[in-house]
């Protein structure tokens, strides 16, 4: 049935031009192919700094309030008249020392 003692060799022939055609198509697969990726990490790199300047944006939105609330009680006028009196040694005046000026306008 089958003839073993022959050798049949399978020769490929490939001219130039095919040569060109397959090579051209290989390296157009691999550009299209590398842009494909590249994209994509360029968006998970985006993505990870994304989450990186949200977190920090809220730290920074919580260090403002926890500002805000620390300036509001810095400014209250009864913790001014605490320390005027107690560090400072101040008093009220008395009902004589107060006087009032009216200005001409």
């Amino acid at each position: 049935m089958f003839n073993l003692t022959k050798s049949t060799e399978l020769k490929f022939q490939v001219n130039s031009r095919e040569y060109r055609m397959v090579l051209v198509a290989i390296v157009g697969l691999t550009i299209g192919a590398m842009a494909f990726v590249w994209s994509d990490i360029r968006l998970v790199g985006l993505a990870y700094k994304h989450q990186i300047l949200t977190k920090n944006y809220h730290v920074l939105l919580r260090e403002n309030h926890l500002l805000r609330v620390e300036q509001g009680s810095l400014k209250s006028l009864g913790r001014i008249q605490s320390l005027a009196k107690i560090k400072l040694g101040l008093k009220e005046p008395d009902n004589g020392q107060i006087v009032t000026v009216f200005l001409k306008q």
